[in-house]
């Protein structure tokens, strides 16, 4: 195409069209820009006339890409392009970037363009920013109107991705139709390119948080977006190269993914969209990335001083059940969590990871937990064999001093355990260190004495944390589905890293209230040391053995002085939620038509209860509850933890909250589905046919 300029008086540069002054300006006629004229025709459709001059800045321009190309040598392929004017070898310099005169009209709205003035809001002043490429694109993207390259806009327009949610409402075109020279519509087109070849290869985005929003982030992730930023300001960018495909943010994306989901690679790179091998590479070195530089900074004895851990990670609770007035005790609960693996083909290492208690293949982590939740550390993971029981993991853990765990503990600090630790007990107190643990039954009894009871009730009031800390590392499915054998060398970096993502985005499972936690303390320790004296009284007056006529409650009518309570009332009888909510089972199960069963009235405001286990349905547990007209008094059950003061146990739970509290309800609620409707009974009665029964003619 010849495009035919006219002379001009002011002397325009033929490409830039500014304005250039008699000294820095130079004709294109003559025989020894020849060359120039050659490079302007075939670059950029341009046929100089002989008074066309063109300015310093885009001569130079010229020059010092044809010195580039003199002094970078060519290699020719069988992929070069040889009549492509814009071909450069990959190892030549970057070029400097020339301008073409806007030559070429679409039918494509546009902007004004200006540096006087914001080509949105029109507003005129000196603090005016130019409009970065990316936004221009966005805007051409979503909007179909061209923001010519150089424009000006406010800096309130625009934010970390762009033009603002605001600011890209009140876009509005000036003008219908848009000047392109070559270099500016290139550009265009290799933008498009470039973003269909992104969207090709990514479904899911992670580099534009505006693409996902706060529910999918944490539905793929387990973290919203404000956290995933955080966690990947974390990361420098030399520690995950950027590849074609993938970005360090989106590695670390398709890293939190797998162990959100626990999905195989196969899926993963399905909904990427991206090679199987390259969602292996993502994820290895994004686990390498937080392994080193996220990981340490939250997790680990040497993260955390033992006096942060009594200042901002202890409930007052537990310090006053277990530590002292000075409030100088570290108290942690230690417990063992458990990830399952696949059948391994070597015998050895099979026979190891086997559980006879999970009769199942698996390892374990040891975990170290505060009372509020905060885990401290994860060691291991170990074997799980007879020869590595929990106890004999611990005293691993202390004789070989890892992370220095022996300086961290001083004397006088409480570890929380449960009854599988029994072993560690000398090696803990040779270190000055206490241990709380549950009460074992002693030889030939079925239940605990009331002190033993009521001690035990101490520790689980405490040791519930663990846990609930074992239930949210395992809400990452990589670490609650079975483990695939090649993924085992990874497991310990895992559950660390999981762990220090719970530390550092998840509130604390209870941090307790100062006032509310020391009443309740002292409370408990003050009913631990009194005597059952219902158990007492069932013993001595051989209540047990009594007959008497069993009865169905049917209404208010029936034990019609049992006192009515509240259930923040019924709360702080049983000392917790747990017990109060296998109440509400407990009461489903013996509840017939409405109609509670199976108790004896034994004397005046003392009534006796027949409750079947849930455990085992040939087996049932009586109990007897004294009660005045305002409150419990006492309790108690045969069950194995029914004689304790501290609290109830369920069976007596669920009498209270169904007396006190369930019957006087006027809209009681659905009940729970019965899930027996929908599995066959292989024991039903077979049906008759009616006709069989009939009489025959």
């Amino acid at each position: 195409m010849d495009i035919i300029r006219k002379g001009r008086k002011d002397f325009k540069c033929i490409l830039c069209e500014k304005r250039t002054k008699p000294g820095k300006r130079r004709p294109l006629c003559g025989e020894a820009n020849k060359n120039l004229r050659n490079f302007l025709s075939k670059s950029f459709l341009v046929l100089p006339n002989d008074d066309d001059v063109i300015c310093d800045t885009c001569r130079r321009k010229y020059y010092r890409e044809e010195q580039a190309q003199v002094n970078t040598p060519t290699v020719l392929t069988t992929d070069t392009n040889t009549n492509d004017p814009d071909f450069m070898p990959p190892s030549a310099p970057k070029r400097a970037k020339l301008s073409s005169p806007l030559s070429i009209s679409l039918p494509i709205s546009s902007t004004i363009k200006g540096h006087a003035q914001c080509c949105l809001c029109k507003k005129r002043g000196p603090k005016l920013m130019v409009v970065p490429q990316e936004a221009r694109f966005n805007t051409f993207l979503e909007k179909n109107i061209i923001i010519p390259a150089g424009s000006r806009c406010c800096p309130r327009h625009l934010c970390t991705e762009g033009f603002t949610k605001e600011a890209n409402e009140d876009i509005t075109s000036v003008y219908t139709v848009s000047d392109f020279n070559r270099s500016g519509l290139l550009e265009l087109i290799d933008t498009i390119r470039e973003h269909a070849l992104k969207n090709k290869n990514a479904r899911i985005d992670f580099d534009k948080s505006s693409s996902l929003n706060d529910t999918d982030f944490r539905n793929l992730t387990g973290l919203t977006i404000t956290d995933f930023e955080d966690l990947c300001s974390h990361i420098p960018n030399s520690a995950i190269r950027d590849t074609r495909v993938r970005s360090m943010r989106t590695c670390i994306g398709i890293f939190l993914t797998k162990l959100r989901s626990g999905m195989s690679n196969k899926i993963l790179a399905t909904l990427f969209n991206i090679s199987k091998d390259s969602i292996r590479k993502a994820i290895s070195s994004a686990r390498d990335a937080v392994k080193q530089h996220f990981a340490p900074k939250y997790l680990g004895f040497d993260h955390v001083s033992r006096e942060s851990v009594i200042q901002n990670h202890t409930r007052p609770l537990a310090q006053t059940l277990f530590g002292d007035i000075t409030n100088t005790t570290a108290i942690l609960v230690i417990d063992g969590t458990y990830i399952y693996i696949q059948k391994s083909g070597q015998f050895k290492f099979q026979r190891s990871t086997y559980s006879m208690h999970k009769y199942r293949n698996l390892i374990k982590p040891m975990m170290f937990v505060t009372t509020t939740g905060y885990i401290v550390s994860v060691i291991g993971p170990y074997l799980c064999n007879s020869k590595n029981n929990d106890a004999k993991i611990l005293n691993s853990i202390f004789k070989n001093n890892l992370e220095k765990i022996k300086e961290w503990f001083e004397t006088n600090d409480v570890v929380v355990v449960d009854r599988g630790f029994r072993d560690s007990i000398d090696l803990l107190e040779e270190f000055g260190i206490q241990i709380k643990m549950p009460s074992f039954l002693k030889r030939n009894e079925k239940q605990l004495s009331v002190e033993d009871g009521n001690t035990t009730r101490l520790v689980t009031k405490i040791r519930w944390v663990v846990e609930s800390v074992n239930g949210r590392i395992k809400q990452w499915r990589l670490l609650d589905k079975v483990l695939p054998n090649s993924l085992i060398p990874y497991a310990g970096e895992y559950t660390r890293f999981v762990s220090a993502i719970c530390n550092k985005y998840r509130p604390p499972l209870n941090s307790g209230n100062e006032t509310e936690d020391l009443l309740l303390g002292t409370k408990m320790l003050h009913m631990s040391k009194k005597k059952n004296e219902l158990m007492e009284r069932v013993s001595n007056e051989n209540l047990h053995s009594r007959s008497g006529r069993w009865q169905k409650i049917d209404g208010n009518d029936s034990v019609e002085d049992f006192p009515k309570l509240s259930e923040d009332d019924i709360r702080d009888i049983t000392l917790g939620v747990y017990q109060l909510k296998l109440a509400k089972s407990y009461t489903e199960e013996h509840l017939e038509n409405d109609e509670y069963y199976e108790v004896m009235q034994q004397g005046h405001q003392l009534i006796r209860v027949r409750m079947a286990s849930r455990h085992t349905s040939s087996k049932s547990h009586n109990l007897w509850i004294t009660y005045d007209d305002c409150c419990i008094k006492a309790w108690y059950c045969t069950c194995k933890a029914g004689a304790r003061i501290v609290g109830t146990c369920s069976h007596i739970s669920s009498v209270i909250w169904f007396l006190s509290f369930y019957r006087h309800q006027s809209c009681k609620g659905n009940q729970a589905k019965q899930w027996r409707d929908y599995v066959h009974d292989a024991n039903q009665p077979e049906v008759i046919d009616d006709s069989d029964s009939e009489p025959e003619e």
